[in-house]
């Protein structure tokens, strides 16, 4: 029975510990924020973009004449839509990033997010705390307002299409990228894609590239065993004649890859130089039973690391801040964390929002006390009554967070983020970009990230039960053990 009682008060005070403290200082060290929105609620207020009539053709046209210039499309293989150098630094100077390839931009990107980012990819990346918005469009109260709030901010890299391109020609241009994109990537091709033009994660050293693109490999390996007995460059030609486009496709991909891994181990005055020539080859020139064995893609060990695409002083330039590496991200954040993190890097806890709106409002009050002070008195009172003004907090005068009146629908009413933003002054959250994924690309990153960085947890968690089975048998043969020796002595 003793034992019982001893066992009932530590699991009394583990519980106490466990189930109060732990969740308070959780709380304090991670304080609640927006929910995650994955639908980019916040962005309808600009325009909701309508895509049930888009044109995909006119959307190819559009980004010829307006995105060809600082982004590739690789893998449509046709040299007016890859004739940049991809690893130029856009803008030149001293701070910028490597524009994307969209080739596989409309999956890992929301429509209405990438509609938006073309429009004015400030407002939808939310650093508008360090660069201006586009003020094209608004009235005149509102676009002065925009301009004054835009003074001493730096332009952003790339251009705001709004007044440039109609809400028409960019959902267009949405259309034809969601056309040409893959049906799907595996978990390094998107987070290569999302996160590695400024971020490192140098414990990818390929050794996980067989586990990534097993489908691939797969695939490209049937390709092998259908082409095996072709020979000669006639019999090759007999042979993608008689593919279907889907074939077709695939085999276009292929040679994407292969003009994209050239220039990869190319400088960039190399690219400069042989661009041309490497986007004019095609699949002959590569020799088609031999561009299938190049494609396979096997696990090595590179002794680098996967590496940024742009130097990190670069992006610091750009940014403000060095970007991490991320190969262990997942074990400092977490799963839950490091998602909402990745859905919007701007996150400032609620209770910061709903301070800067009291300080605003306090703010307020001392200013309306200073402008009564009277004029009629000496500088010396004027400053005591200025310190003793500037002494009094939201308790003295009684005020507290105001009726969340300006909040979305969607949002909840602890989330004062529209009321601050109206009052200018909501607290800004951390330098790095959203970056728009849809909820799929972003838990595929997550899975990366947790391959890399934490490649034994699920072996680790399936030996958690063990072991607690472990202290269970124990328990029970120490408690027996101790009965039977007690039971002796007495």
């Amino acid at each position: 029975m003793r034992e019982i009682k001893i066992f009932v008060i530590v699991a009394f005070i583990i519980g106490v510990m466990y189930y109060g403290v732990e969740p308070l200082a959780h709380h304090a060290m991670h304080p609640a924020t927006a929910t995650s929105d994955y639908e980019f609620k916040d962005l309808e207020k600009f325009g909701k973009f309508d895509f049930s009539n888009a044109d995909k053709e006119a959307g190819k046209t559009a980004f010829l004449d307006n995105c060809a210039s600082c982004h590739t499309v690789a893998s449509q293989n046709v040299p007016d839509l890859n004739a940049r150098n991809p690893k130029t630094i856009q803008p030149a100077g001293e701070g910028g990033v490597v524009p994307p390839d969209l080739s596989n931009a409309g999956l890992i990107f929301d429509s209405q997010f990438l509609a938006h980012f073309i429009k004015d990819p400030v407002r939808a990346t939310l650093l508008d705390s360090k660069f201006a918005v586009s003020c094209e469009g608004l009235d005149d109260e509102n676009a002065n307002k925009c301009e004054m709030a835009n003074e001493g901010k730096e332009s952003y890299p790339m251009n705001a299409f709004n007044g440039i391109m109609s809400d028409e020609e960019i959902t267009n241009v949405v259309a034809y990228l969601k056309d040409i994109a893959p049906k799907q990537l595996n978990d390094k091709e998107v987070f290569v894609e999302a996160c590695s033009r400024c971020h490192a994660a140098v414990y990818d050293k390929n050794q996980y590239d067989s586990k990534f693109f097993a489908l691939h490999n797969q695939e490209v390996t049937n390709w092998i065993e259908r082409t095996k007995n072709i020979k000669g460059e006639e019999a090759e030609a007999t042979f993608l004649s008689s593919l279907n486009n889907e074939e077709h496709k695939f085999i276009n991909s292929l040679l994407a890859m292969a003009k994209a891994n050239e220039k990869k181990y190319l400088s960039e005055a190399e690219i400069d130089e042989k661009n041309d020539e490497i986007n004019a080859k095609t699949i002959e020139s590569y020799g088609l039973v031999s561009l299938l064995q190049n494609s396979l893609i096997e696990s090595n060990f590179e002794k680098v690391g996967l590496e940024a695409d742009t130097h990190p002083e670069f992006i610091k330039a750009y940014l403000g801040n060095t970007p991490p590496d991320l190969s262990m991200m997942i074990r400092s954040k977490g799963q839950h964390e490091l998602a909402a993190f990745i859905n919007n890097p701007q996150k400032v806890p609620l209770i910061d929002i709903q301070k800067a709106v009291i300080n605003k409002l306090v703010r307020d009050k001392r200013d309306e006390e200073k402008a009564n002070i009277p004029t009629n008195i000496s500088d010396e009172e004027r400053e005591d009554m200025i310190a003793q003004i500037d002494s009094r907090d939201a308790e003295y005068y009684k005020i507290k967070l105001p009726e969340n009146t300006t909040k979305s629908e969607w949002q909840n009413n602890d989330d004062y983020t529209n009321m601050a933003r109206e009052m200018g002054v909501m607290p800004f959250g951390k330098s790095m970009p959203r970056v728009g994924l849809t909820k799929e690309a972003e838990k595929q990153v997550v899975n990366y990230l947790e391959t890399i960085g934490d490649s034994k947890k699920a072996e680790r968690d399936s030996l958690g039960w063990w072991i607690m089975g472990f202290f269970v048998l124990l328990s029970v043969l120490a408690y027996t053990w101790k009965s039977k020796i007690w039971r002796d002595l007495h």
